[in-house]
This record gives C-alpha cells, sequence and structure tokens, in this order.
C-alpha cells in the first residue's frame, strides 16, 4: 500500500519531489506553518519565501520546490481522508520519498494531529465552487398543432433537477440536445471508469 501510495505523490510532486532528501527540519516547519496557512486560506505575507531564503541562507528556487512539495503532500494526504491511512504506512511512504526521520515526525504530528479535523473541513469547502446534482425526473412532451390536428409537432423534453442546496430547477430542451447530453454523459462516465481503473488512481485510495 505505502509503495502506491508512494507513487501516486511522486506523480503529483513531479519534478518539485527530486531535492526532498536536501529538506531539514530548521526550514521544514515554517514551510509546514505556511501550507496550513493556506489550507486554512488565512493571510500570507508577500515575499514571506524570499525571507525564510534569506534566513536559513538557501537558493530561493528550492525554498520555492520545498514549499510546493510540502503543500502538495498536506492536500494530498488530507484529500483522502474518506480512507485515512495508518500513521506507520505514511511514515513509511515519507520515507520512500527520501524525508529525513525528524522531518517525517513533524509532518504527521500534524497531519495526524488536533488541526487534521479543521484542515480537512477548509481543504473541502475550498473545492466546492458549485452544487451537485441529487436528483433528475424528466418527461416527454408531445404538442398536437391546433391549426393541424393531424400534424404532431417534434417532441421535447421537460427535465426537473433537484440540487444539493434543495433548489428545483425545471427546463424544456429539445430531444436532439437530449441525445446530445446523454451521449456527452456516458462519455464522461467511460472515461471516469477508465481513471478509476488506472494504477495512479488505485493508488490514490489505500486498501
Amino acid at each position: 500500500m505505502s509503495s502506491d501510495t508512494a507513487t501516486y505523490l511522486t506523480t503529483a510532486l513531479g519534478s518539485k519531489g527530486k531535492h526532498i532528501s536536501e529538506i531539514k527540519k530548521t526550514i521544514l516547519r515554517p514551510l509546514i506553518q505556511l501550507a496550513v496557512k493556506a489550507i486554512e486560506q488565512e493571510h500570507i505575507e508577500d515575499g514571506i519565501l524570499d525571507r525564510l531564503s534569506e534566513k536559513y541562507n538557501l537558493p530561493q528556487e528550492k525554498v520555492d520546490e520545498w514549499y510546493s512539495a510540502v503543500l502538495t503532500i498536506f492536500r494530498a494526504h488530507l484529500r483522502s481522508s474518506n480512507n485515512p491511512m495508518k500513521t506507520s504506512d505514511f511514515k513509511q511512504c515519507l520515507q520512500e520519498l527520501k524525508f529525513e526521520s525528524n522531518c517525517i515526525e513533524d509532518l504527521c504530528a500534524v497531519l495526524y494531529g488536533h488541526k487534521r479535523p479543521a484542515l480537512i473541513h477548509n481543504l473541502t469547502e475550498k473545492i466546492k465552487f458549485f452544487p451537485t446534482l441529487k436528483s433528475c425526473r424528466w418527461r416527454i412532451d408531445i404538442t398536437i398543432s391546433s391549426s393541424y390536428l393531424s400534424r404532431i409537432l417534434e417532441p421535447t423534453i421537460l427535465m426537473e433537477w433537484t440540487l444539493s442546496t434543495g433548489q428545483r430547477c425545471m427546463f424544456e430542451m429539445s430531444m436532439t440536445k437530449f441525445h446530445l447530453l446523454r451521449h456527452t454523459i456516458a462519455s464522461l462516465l467511460l472515461k471516469i471508469q477508465e481513471l478509476e481503473n488506472s494504477s495512479v488512481s488505485k493508488a490514490i485510495v489505500p486498501s
């Protein structure tokens, strides 16, 4: 399991994971504090990474890269909260990413500490931009022309959607648009299935 998760994190980190083994505890702690602030949507002072670079006499590029890596790990780990990893498994995963042991302890202290529920809540709320569809009802509406009783006009589809906010939306669409919608949804479901069957996606949810 840890190998799969490490593979997923390595993929998510990309080039940001190349110099993880060089991160020391002294610089990691302020980077963790910044990552927590970012997830909690608190104000972060302009130029803070520049000042950290000067304070610890480190190249600006590496400080930027390390902060991005820490934030990526936080987000990836917290988003898998529905299937949380054991602390021991996550530590092993971080070891595979070449973190030093004292850095691993600091990361786990935050991700499994008292702030965890608030971090998960803030991260979840941040990505909820739109309400979700809870139910969908539809029926075919066939209208007969009043001028020519023998002539049936093109059928339309009456849709009724109920959103997660409780809002109900009713609208009408042509048969052509309905079939286009049906085809688009089927294509999206197929793509989602392909993604779920990919090795990277399987690594997101530890068994």
